[in-house]
C-alpha cells in the first residue's frame, strides 16, 4: 500500500456574531487547541510571517492550521486505510473541541461543518494524498485515476441539496464538489479545479517519491464511505505504480461527474473512449477486478468495495451505510411528511446540520446514536489516534518529539524538524517517509540516542 493520508477544510460560522471574520474564527480554533503542539516555522530567529501564526503540528504527528479563512486539519501519514479513517476522525473531533474551547475564549458559540459548498456558490476541499514511486510515468498516473475518481462518486459522494456551483436549481445530487470541477488536469485547487491535479509535493525524497494530490473528493461523515474512499483509491494508485492496471478510460470526463452526480439510480450508462457503454458501478467494478487480480488491496476494503458495488447495482437505496443514500433517505422522509419540494429552506438547513460537528445537533450523529449508520471504529481507538501519532511511519517520531521536546523544538515540517540540543541546533532530515518509526526508536535505545545517531 502507498503511503496516505487526507486534509479537511472545515465550514466555520459564528451564528450570532456576523461580525467576525471567518479567519479570525479559524485562528480562534487552531489556538484554542489543547493538546501539545508547536508552532511551525522555517527559522526560530526570524519574525513569525502574519500566514503561519496559526500553523501548529500535534502531538498526534498532524498539522493544525488555517488556510483561506478555513480551520484546516491534516493527518499523520500512515500506511493502512484503516489508519487513515482514524486519523480522519481524530481531526474531526480535535477540531470540534476546539471550537467549543474557541467559542468559550471568544463569548460566542462557533460551530464547524464537516462539508464542501455552503450552497451559494463557495466550495472548500477534502484533500487525499498518496506517494507513489517516481519512475512511475505521470501519464500512466493520470490515465490510471481519471476513470476511477469520476465514478466513485456513486460511494464515496456526501449527498448535497441543490443543483449547480450556487444551488441554482433545486434538486439532490450525490457530490458536493461535483459542480465545481472545470479541468481534466492542473495545478490549481481553487479555480479551474481539475480531476486530477498535477501538484507534486512529496514532502519526502523527491528521487524516490511522487505525491499525487487528490482534490476530487467529498468530505465524509459515514465512515464507510470513508474507508472507501481512501482503501480504494490506495489500491488503485499501488496497481498503477506496479503496471498492473488496464484502465477503461471515459470519453467525457467532466460530463461523466456531472452526470453520474445527478443520477440517484446510478443506472445511467457513460460513453468510453473505446465505444463502450457502461455505468459508473460497472466502471468501478472493472477497476475492483484488475485490482483484485493485481493483489493490491487491502483485503478488508476489498470485500467492502465488492458488497457495496453488488448493492447498488441492485438498489442504491439499500446502502443506507453511504452517506449521499442515508441523507436523500431522510430528505424524502422529511419532504413526505410535510409536502414539500426540494427548493424549501429547511432541507438546505438540514443539509448544513448534517456536517455540524455538534453531534448534538447534527442528524448524522443522531442516525449513529440509533444505529441506522454503522461505526467501524470505536471510541477508545479515535482517543489513541488523538493522544498519539502512528507508530510505522516518520510521523512516530514528529509526535513524540513534539509531546515530550516542545520546548526543543525551534522549526519543524513534514520532512524535517530543527531540534535544540546538549550539543546545539541540529537539523534532523525525515526525507524517508517510513523511516523515525517506533521500530527504529526502540532499536536505538531510546529518544536522545536515535536523535544523536541522526
Amino acid at each position: 500500500m502507498p503511503l496516505l493520508g487526507a486534509e479537511t477544510e472545515y465550514g466555520i460560522l459564528a451564528p450570532k456574531r456576523h461580525d467576525l471574520h471567518p479567519t479570525a474564527l479559524a485562528a480562534a480554533v487552531v489556538d484554542a487547541h489543547a493538546g501539545p503542539a508547536t508552532l511551525a516555522r522555517p527559522d526560530p530567529d526570524d519574525p513569525i510571517p502574519i500566514e503561519d501564526a496559526h500553523n501548529r503540528f500535534l502531538g498526534n504527528g498532524a498539522r493544525l492550521y488555517v488556510d483561506h479563512a478555513h480551520p484546516e486539519y491534516s493527518t499523520p501519514e500512515v500506511t493502512t486505510p484503516r489508519a487513515a479513517l482514524l486519523a480522519d476522525l481524530a481531526g474531526d473531533a480535535i477540531v470540534a473541541r476546539a471550537a467549543v474551547a474557541a467559542g468559550e475564549r471568544i463569548g460566542t458559540p462557533v460551530r464547524v461543518f464537516k462539508n464542501n459548498t455552503d450552497g451559494k456558490g463557495a466550495s472548500y476541499g477534502y484533500h487525499e494524498n498518496y506517494l507513489l514511486n517516481r519512475a512511475t510515468p505521470w501519464p500512466q498516473v493520470v490515465e490510471g485515476f481519471l476513470a476511477y475518481v469520476v465514478t466513485r462518486l456513486v460511494f464515496t459522494g456526501a449527498g448535497r441539496v441543490g443543483i449547480g456551483r450556487a444551488s441554482e436549481a433545486a434538486g439532490f445530487q450525490l457530490s458536493q464538489r461535483a459542480d465545481f470541477f472545470e479541468a481534466i488536469t492542473g495545478l490549481e485547487t481553487t479555480i479551474r479545479r481539475p480531476l486530477v491535479n498535477t501538484r507534486d509535493e512529496p514532502h519526502a525524497d523527491r528521487h524516490r517519491w511522487r505525491r499525487l494530490h487528490v482534490i476530487a473528493g467529498d468530505a465524509n461523515r459515514s465512515e464507510t464511505a470513508t474507508l472507501l474512499k481512501l482503501g480504494t483509491a490506495s489500491a488503485v494508485v499501488e496497481a498503477i505504480d506496479a503496471g498492473a492496471l488496464r484502465p477503461p478510460m471515459l470519453a467525457d470526463p467532466l460530463g461523466a461527474v456531472r452526470t453520474i452526480s445527478r443520477d440517484l439510480r446510478c443506472a445511467t450508462p457513460l460513453e468510453l473512449a473505446d465505444g463502450r457503454w457502461r455505468t459508473a458501478v460497472e466502471v468501478q467494478q472493472e477497476y475492483r477486478s484488475q485490482v483484485e487480480a493485481a493483489g493490491s488491496a487491502d483485503s478488508e476494503v476489498l470485500q467492502l468495495w465488492g458488497r457495496t458495488l453488488d448493492r447498488l447495482a441492485e438498489n442504491p437505496m439499500m446502502c443506507t451505510e453511504l452517506e449521499w443514500v442515508a441523507k436523500l433517505t431522510l430528505m424524502e422522509s422529511f419532504r413526505v411528511r410535510d409536502d414539500v419540494g426540494w427548493d424549501h429552506p429547511r432541507l438546505a438547513q438540514l443539509d448544513l446540520a448534517w456536517a455540524d460537528l455538534d453531534d448534538r445537533v447534527s442528524p448524522y450523529a443522531a442516525l449513529v446514536r440509533a444505529g441506522r449508520m454503522p461505526r467501524l471504529t470505536t471510541d477508545a481507538e479515535i482517543e489513541q489516534a488523538i493522544a498519539g501519532p502512528p507508530t510505522d511511519t516518520r510521523a512516530h517520531l514528529r509526535g513524540r518529539l513534539v509531546a515530550e521536546r516542545t520546548s526543543d523544538v525551534l522549526g519543524i515540517d513534514w520532512s524535517w524538524i530543527l531540534l535544540q540540543t546538549p550539543h546545539g541546533r541540529r537539523r534532523l532530515s525525515l526525507t524517508d517517509p517510513l523511516g523515525a518509526t517506533a521500530v527504529d526508536l526502540e532499536r536505538a535505545g531510546n529518544l536522545d540516542r536515535f536523535i544523536a545517531a541522526l
